[in-house]
């Protein structure tokens, strides 16, 4: 598996490169490998890493003259190095890719114990945890602290589901959808305000974000986020904001990445690294 971690050289870091083998089969090797990525990414955002797996992508392109003659050559197929996860057979596919010298700013031991409390078999992480965790990531590959912004709201966003609403709520929507079928009104426009009902029965974004955020941290924190979503409006629907938003990046990557954490918690009680 090749994946980057942020560097100098912002948005393209550093790339680094696991090889495993003994795996019994293909499936075996591509459930292993992608749990090793769920790993990651959890790593990378509970511990602000930055780290980005891709997506199992190559990276270059060669002509079927080309494929053919390392065929012939060495008997084995030609794969480019890949961003992300690639499973063959051992000793059947010969690699291509681009090799470097660099220098690494945490030991492998440092990174392996950050990785423990999210390797294990029994842990299934949702998609919406594997969102926010990927977001954050992206977040230290950007230069711009608009953009880190903007990566980091929407983080928050991600791990929020937008439930249904309860009681008397409900009850308007259904009354509300009964009465809209006795208008006589066109269809489009009938369609548009049925469309409109649909959504009203779940939480808006904000109401999600802020009864998760009370659930799982607290009153004054899910205040900050409305500071902060009330930022995120204004620069993206006024263009307000620009240049003047280091500090609310960094309040949002702190809010981002103590809620993710809070969340994992309950899936892994205890184990969550300092």
């Amino acid at each position: 598996m090749v994946v980057t971690t942020q560097g100098d050289e912002v948005p393209t870091g550093t790339w680094l490169i696991f090889n495993c083998s003994g795996f019994q089969s293909e499936a075996e090797a591509q459930f292993s490998g992608k749990k090793f990525g769920d790993a990651l990414l959890m790593a990378g955002a509970t511990g602000n890493l930055g780290i980005d797996i891709g997506f199992s992508r190559s990276t270059l392109q060669f002509s079927d003259q080309i494929h053919q003659a390392v065929k012939k050559e060495f008997g084995r197929e030609l794969r480019a190095e890949m961003h992300g996860l690639m499973t063959f057979e051992e000793n059947t596919v010969r690699v291509v890719g681009l090799n470097a010298t660099g220098s690494v700013s945490m030991r492998a031991e440092a990174l392996n114990e950050r990785l423990i409390p999210w390797i294990a078999p029994n842990i299934i992480f949702t998609e919406r945890q594997r969102n926010c965790s990927a977001l954050l990531n992206d977040s230290f590959f950007v230069p711009s602290a608009e953009a880190q912004f903007l990566l980091r709201i929407s983080a928050i966003e991600a791990l929020c589901d937008q439930t249904l609403v309860e009681g008397d709520q409900q009850s308007a929507i259904d009354g509300l959808k009964e009465y809209l079928a006795t208008l006589k009104v066109q269809e489009k426009t009938r369609l548009s305000l049925e469309n409109t009902l649909k959504y009203a029965r779940r939480l808006s974004v904000g109401q999600a974000v802020k009864l998760k955020i009370e659930k799982l941290l607290s009153t004054k924190e899910a205040a900050s986020f409305k500071c902060l979503y009330d930022l995120r409006s204004k620069l993206l629907h006024d263009g307000q904001g620009r240049g003047s938003l280091s500090r609310a990046s960094s309040d949002a990557l702190q809010l981002g990445t103590d809620l993710l954490k809070a969340e994992l918690d309950t899936v892994v009680v205890g184990l969550l690294p300092n």
